[in-house]
């Protein structure tokens, strides 16, 4: 084989294996689409809104991204949309505590604790939207977070057996969301491969 010829190959499978992850980001990306509202007042009602967890302070205080996701919830919940709000993430032992700052929020912002179920469990999309069905026995419910993050939630959500529609909670703006967009059309890719390849194990071991 000629060093041409051997160049022609290797450029061949460049060119399927880009074209393969390109397909796996867009199915992940767009399938789900059209389950998007584009405001909370738009939104179809369903029994339940899902927060999915995102990075809090050292001080305990939500960050920008995470607080936006629960004043939508809230909104949702003061719009008869939603009669509970289901908080999903880190209980601390994989990063940092986020449900207790998800519920603190929900409650002062009038939610009331009874109205409110937390998924501590939750650390990474998947095992939120597939422990939302399994063990909390969701079948439909509103997602919520930012627009970056909505499509794949969808996907892994209605994939995994949840008849789940979104809303976006870009409320303001993020001094990263550049690299919060890329690094989540990266991890389209690992969740294309989680749902259709192999399902991955919860990166902390926990008792049910």
């Amino acid at each position: 084989m000629t060093k041409r010829s051997l160049l022609k190959g290797l450029s061949a499978v460049i060119v399927v294996i880009v074209a393969s992850l390109l397909a796996m980001i867009l199915d992940v990306q767009f399938r789900y689409s059209s389950k998007l509202a584009d405001s909370v007042s738009n939104a179809n009602p369903a029994p339940i809104a899902i927060v999915l967890g995102a990075s809090v302070q050292s001080s305990g205080e939500p960050s920008d991204a995470l607080r936006d996701r629960l004043l939508v919830a809230v909104d949702l919940f003061k719009q008869g949309k939603v009669e509970r709000v289901l908080v999903s993430g880190d209980d601390g032992q994989f990063h940092i505590d986020e449900i207790r700052a998800m519920r603190k929020v929900l409650e002062e912002s009038g939610i009331p604790s009874d109205k409110i179920l937390e998924d501590g469990h939750g650390y990474r999309t998947y095992e939120s939207c597939k422990r939302a069905v399994q063990t909390f026995d969701i079948n439909s419910a509103i997602v919520v977070t930012q627009r970056f993050h909505i499509g794949r939630a969808l996907y892994l959500c209605n994939r995994l057996g949840m008849d789940a529609t979104g809303v976006a909670s870009d409320l303001t703006s993020y001094q990263r969301i550049i690299f919060f967009t890329a690094r989540d059309l990266a991890a389209s890719i690992e969740a294309w491969w989680d749902i259709n390849v192999m399902s991955p194990k919860p990166p902390v071991k926990y008792a049910e």
